[in-house]
């Protein structure tokens, strides 16, 4: 479908979230958001029509501004604003060279200030602990311990976690192969722990596959439920969340906490940053840098301990 200043707003998006899934091979939750911050643009701008069909030349500067002041307004956080608006300029940049807009409307539009909160992190014996959590005599015990000892020993998201295969995983190495955000494959390595632990737990997931029609089950996903089937990304969050509560009396407790857990620990025991950006799997080492402030204390335990003028 070509596009020009006639075409309709949800024309435009439709074509761009296309080209975000096929040209950039962008994940569907995050596609997903995309989708639902750019359709509330939309019907900021014409609230009362179900059929969106603004023409595009019609989308100007002031309406954007006055969609973030409505936005802020509503005592939406920064960090989410700014999100919002980093869509619209992305959509409006794409229809910029798909030669339907002459000019960004949202290019010159400065986002809130956002202020970068550390990310919280568990001791180490809290982790263990919840790791420990799962009752072990029970497939699914056996199945929870190990998704734990993967996101504590990899480091890896909650999508690349659902999305695993057994073809990805290589216990003799130590390693599993994941697909990252924009589909970028990596080599992710995993510890003693997390390969015991899946090495018990492939033994019960054989057991319960026996148990159903090879049509009826997903037999290439790595972390199954007890039907056989492709665990879900909800299912994996309450599964980490009723262990981390175990140990933790946290609002939020997600699958992140142990890869925040996993980024930390790494550079409090002396990890490269260069090496924890890899194993995180970011696309620049500015994103990895937010854990840095986060392992300050201990650096200065280092540095007191071993500079010559560092004790006090």
């Amino acid at each position: 479908m070509a596009l020009h200043a006639g075409s309709s707003l949800e024309e435009g998006i439709a074509l761009f979230l296309d080209h975000l899934r096929k040209e950039r091979n962008y994940a569907e939750h995050t596609l997903n958001s995309y989708r639902c911050d750019l359709r509330q643009f939309a019907r900021f701008l014409y609230p009362r029509v179900d059929d969106l069909q603004l023409p595009l030349k019609a989308v100007q500067r002031e309406q954007v501004v006055a969609f973030m002041t409505d936005l802020e307004e509503k005592n939406l956080k920064a960090s989410t604003v700014a999100r919002k608006l980093a869509a619209l300029r992305s959509l409006f940049r794409f229809l910029c060279r798909e030669g339907a807009l002459a000019a960004n409307p949202a290019g010159a539009i400065a986002a809130p200030a956002v202020v970068r909160s550390r990310p919280r992190h568990l001791p180490v014996a809290q982790v263990a602990q919840a790791i420990e959590a799962p009752f072990t005599e029970r497939f699914t015990g056996v199945r929870d311990r190990a998704i734990m000892e993967v996101f504590y020993g990899s480091g890896i998201r909650l999508g690349e976690l659902v999305a695993l295969n057994l073809s990805a995983l290589d216990l003799e190495e130590g390693t599993i192969k994941v697909l990252g955000k924009g589909r970028r494959e990596r080599i992710a390595p995993i510890g003693a722990k997390a390969r015991e632990a899946l090495q018990t737990y492939l033994l019960r997931r054989v057991e319960v596959l026996l148990e159903f029609d090879v049509a009826e089950v997903d037999a290439g996903a790595l972390f199954l439920n007890g039907r056989g089937k492709r665990l879900s990304r909800r299912m994996v969050q309450r599964v980490v969340e009723r262990y981390l509560r175990t140990v933790s009396e946290a609002e939020s407790l997600s699958p992140h906490l142990l890869r925040h857990s996993f980024a930390t620990h790494l550079l409090d025991a002396g990890a490269d940053l260069v090496a924890v950006k890899e194993l995180l799997g970011h696309a620049t080492l500015t994103t990895t840098q937010v854990y840095t402030e986060v392992s300050l204390d201990r650096l200065r335990e280092i540095y007191a301990r071993a500079h010559p003028h560092g004790a006090e």
